[in-house]
């Protein structure tokens, strides 16, 4: 088991680090042609209690899917395993090592935090009691634990909806953080972090798996979903990152949010994110108002997206975005 990134280590607890070239930049420019292999039919649960579906999306990786919460994804190695976020409370981050305990026996070794958000990490608590070192980008470390309190607050309605405790989420920070890149080595397998800059929020990290062709990313992107603006510090910086991942030579992009995906979706989100800011933007230009740009902006041609119901905030939050430069939620 061998862990390798960019820069220094902010902290590291029992995991060997050494440094690693700029070559996870586009890490699959130079990958050669491989086989995507579909899963079996066989490989799929669903839970009827939350809707979550936790399918084989590779002879090794599994792709867990809640429309209404966030997905996680599993390599399962003869070495150990590895975890991509881990849910959104406790009790989540149990059912989910539940569910790979039905895969698997072989110790959880990794877990990546992909992003600051309580949903992609509340669940940490059981994956530390089991003995997984915890890696995340260093300001998604630096967020987890600048807004916990408020991550905690925005989520009661969750909580609420499933009769979780609030009082049982513990804040676990990483144990090992990293810069800019960094690859795990597990099993035979390479997964490779990288932090191109920020996109929905500062931290945020895909994670590529070349042997399969797939790459995990943040809540910067999911298919078909108005995503939510209160935390960029960059729009024009988030359409670049999306740029980018449209371009990867991938076949398949395993989302934060919503289910596997390709490039195709991916430029549907970056138009309707630009015509959103453009049409902002040319509001605020124009001397229009909050209140009127509020009762003006409707956005009819996303109406059947995911979230469309919180278009008010979203205008809100660009308001900020572009009148003050400030991100009040992170204050």
């Amino acid at each position: 088991m061998r862990a390798t990134h960019s820069n220094a280590i902010t902290s590291a607890r029992g995991s060997a680090v050494r440094t690693l070239g700029r070559r996870l930049v586009h890490p699959f420019l130079l990958l050669a042609a491989v086989v995507f292999v579909s899963a079996p039919a066989a490989a799929q649960e669903t839970s009827q209690r939350s809707g979550v579906e936790f399918k084989q999306v590779a002879p090794d990786l599994y792709f867990l899917f809640e429309f209404t919460s966030s997905n996680s994804v599993v390599l399962v190695t003869g070495d150990g395993v590895l975890v991509i976020d881990t849910r959104q409370h406790p009790r989540d981050g149990q059912d989910l090592i539940d569910r790979i305990r039905k895969v698997t026996d072989k110790p959880i070794k990794w877990v990546i935090n992909s992003h600051f958000h309580g949903d992609h990490h509340f669940g940490n608590p059981p994956f530390k009691a089991a003995g997984a070192t915890i890696v995340a980008q260093k300001d998604t470390a630096r967020l987890m634990e600048k807004v916990q309190p408020k991550e905690i607050a925005r989520r009661g309605n969750f909580f609420k909806s499933r009769g979780f405790d609030p009082n049982e989420v513990k804040l676990v920070l990483p144990d090992v953080t990293f810069d800019s890149e960094m690859t795990i080595h597990l099993g035979g397998r390479e997964v490779r972090l990288a932090y191109l800059g920020p996109g929905q929020q500062a931290g945020d990290t895909f994670v590529f798996f070349p042997h399969a062709r797939m790459v995990f990313t943040t809540g910067m992107f999911g298919p078909r979903s108005m995503p939510n603006m209160a935390f960029t510090p960059s729009v024009e910086t988030w359409l670049k990152l999306l740029d980018q991942l449209a371009a990867m030579d991938v076949d398949k992009i395993l989302p934060a949010h919503g289910d596997v995906s390709t490039g195709k979706d991916v430029k549907e989100l970056a138009a309707m994110l630009a015509d959103e800011y453009a049409t902002v933007k040319d509001a605020i230009a124009k001397g229009m108002s909050l209140d009127d740009a509020l009762k003006t902006l409707k956005f009819p041609q996303y109406k059947d997206w995911r979230n469309y119901g919180r278009l008010e905030g979203e205008i809100k939050a660009l308001y900020e975005l572009i009148q003050t430069g400030k991100r009040g939620y992170l204050d």
